[in-house]
């Protein structure tokens, strides 16, 4: 588990200390498929995945970060289910 932080159009310019000052949500990935050296398939849930419902759609991108730093970037491709579970 880690947290993430959906990115929303140019936040990486515009707000000091982004992403770490954003809202951040606490992610759970699982590595489906290594696709090469530095890309992975995973699926991802959220602790609380009425907070990322609103976000979750085809193409939306997500930062995971361990405290301030990031340590990956995710974009969804599939959304499954209403509980907002998705593949990236």
């Amino acid at each position: 588990m880690a947290t993430a932080v959906f990115v929303q159009g140019s936040e990486e310019e515009v707000r000091p200390g982004w992403p770490a000052s954003a809202d951040q949500l606490s992610v759970l990935l699982q590595e489906t498929e290594r696709l090469d050296e530095g890309h992975r398939r995973c699926l991802v849930g959220f602790l609380v995945p009425e907070l990322a419902a609103p976000h979750m759609r085809p193409g939306a991108e997500l930062v995971v970060l361990e405290g301030p730093r990031t340590v990956a970037r995710l974009r969804i491709e599939t959304v499954r289910g209403p509980e907002g579970g998705a593949s990236v």
